[in-house]
């Protein structure tokens, strides 16, 4: 998430940053009456890093350049340019 601010932020956008401790956000998780599925969500993603830098194994799928080789892919940094 900081990176894809940062882009913003490069291109002149500003935005306010709130850091939460990971217990703060365990802390909403508990409050949170039925259990909030997005913020035990939101804790695997940003805190755990659970989605990131997965590595593609080849008997379950392959990437999706490797299947589309002719398609033209577009950066985040490269949409954002277009936006402004």
């Amino acid at each position: 998430m900081n990176d894809l601010v940062s882009l913003w932020e490069k291109v002149g956008r500003t935005f306010e940053r709130v850091y939460l401790t990971e217990e703060a956000v365990l802390e909403q998780i508990r409050e949170c009456s039925p259990l909030s599925i997005d913020l035990a969500i939101l804790h695997s993603v940003y805190i755990n890093g659970d989605y990131i830098n997965f590595e593609i194994k080849p008997t379950v799928g392959v990437e999706a350049t490797q299947i589309y080789p002719d398609i033209k892919y577009t950066t985040v940094d490269e949409y954002l340019n277009r936006l402004l």
